[in-house]
């Protein structure tokens, strides 16, 4: 069987998207040597300048291919980007087509799967750009109307899609995510050592790993810290790794509040090198977003044994299981006597990373490899 899978967010910078992505095609081929998958980008943005650029991604085994590899470069954006060409012409009869990020070709012969990562943009609009909120709400209706089956990353997100729209119901398929073996424990201090050098990290730190944007709940996070420097805990800093998203006034505004102390570093987007050992090196990742469809820097913290607090709310208990420290995302002054009870107490330090590996190895590349592998057969009818 021929699969086809748009690759188009590894491209960079990654996001959590192009994390999904690169998991993705590592688990398959983990797990599945028969299958030929064709890795194809969606849109003229995600197509690199050369196309060897994108064909670093691609997994060393030879059923993985990339479209267009090995042809001039001219000819390969010519005929996928410019010519008003059906783009099933393009995926050489693949029998199922994974469309990574909503939007996909108009198919015929194979049959489609769609990822739905979250419904944020509906429940929420307010918390999104206006343009995004209309594009994904197409996007999703189409992917509803069209797709053989929906994959989503998790329980809750599988209960959103059906109950906003019921002709969903029965099609979605939840595939969890994984991470990337970079994010383990630190096996040398080197990396960890670098990447505080280059960002000045003096002082322990607690860590939020994300876009700066509203659902993140940053605002409410900012202002419980600057509760527990008040209350006389000044040895931490607060990091945040991640570029500006959009609606950052507010945000920014916290940041730069004089209650912080200057106790509140903004990194901006890191690349993806250094994030292991920057969650490595944190006391705790701190992530009480109010809204996931998965929550992958929940995953990833763990995965490295850092302790994580986060939101009992949406998919993150899904994620972190027992091996978290849960807030309301709302009550600004739980999260600060979290955080201080955190802070304070090595002891619950230690039993959180103790818990954290053994829930982080459920969500292993190669069990979203066989979990997507399932769906593609189901979905090509065998």
């Amino acid at each position: 069987m021929r699969i086809a899978i748009d690759i188009c967010r590894l491209s960079d910078p990654w996001t959590g998207i192009g994390n999904y992505i690169a998991n993705l095609l590592a688990g398959l081929a983990q797990v599945d040597p028969d299958n030929d998958y064709l890795l194809y980008p969606y849109f003229p943005e995600c197509f690199p300048r050369r196309v060897a650029d994108l064909a670093a991604f691609v997994p060393p085994q030879a059923n993985f291919r990339l479209w267009g590899q090995g042809r001039p470069e001219l000819l390969v954006k010519l005929f996928w980007f410019k010519l008003r060409l059906p783009k099933e012409w393009f995926l050489a009869r693949a029998a199922v087509t994974h469309s990574t990020n909503l939007a996909g070709p108009r198919l015929k012969r194979s049959r489609l799967v769609v990822t739905v990562h979250d419904l944020s943009f509906l429940r929420q609009p307010d918390w999104h750009k206006a343009d995004n909120v209309v594009f994904s709400q197409r996007g999703v209706e189409n992917a509803v109307r069209n797709a053989a089956l929906l994959i989503v990353p998790s329980r809750f997100t599988a209960e959103e899609l059906e109950a906003l729209f019921p002709a969903a119901q029965g099609r979605v398929r939840v595939v969890p995510e994984a991470v990337l073996p970079a994010f383990a424990p630190a096996a040398d201090p080197g990396p960890l050592e670098e990447v505080k050098r280059l960002y000045g990290l003096e002082r322990p730190y607690l860590l939020f790993v994300g876009t700066l944007e509203p659902r993140k709940n940053l605002v409410r996070l900012i202002r419980a810290f600057q509760q527990v420097l008040a209350a006389g805990q000044t040895e931490f800093d607060l990091v945040l790794a991640g570029g500006l998203g959009w609606k950052t006034a507010e945000i920014q505004a916290a940041i730069a509040d004089p209650a912080g102390q200057g106790r509140v570093r903004a990194l901006g987007y890191l690349p993806a090198a250094r994030l292991p050992a920057l969650y490595q090196g944190a006391y705790a990742l701190a992530y009480p977003s109010l809204y996931e469809g998965f929550g992958l820097p929940v995953l990833e913290a763990l995965a490295c044994g850092t302790p994580v607090l986060t939101s009992a709310a949406a998919s993150l208990p899904e994620v972190a299981g027992p091996a978290a420290l849960y807030v309301d995302p709302l009550d600004q002054d739980q999260m600060a006597a979290e955080l201080s009870r955190l802070l304070s107490q090595p002891g619950l330090r230690r039993e959180l990373a103790g818990r954290a590996q053994a829930q982080a190895a459920r969500f292993s590349q190669a069990a979203m490899g066989r979990a997507a592998l399932a769906v593609y057969r189901e979905a090509a009818g065998g």
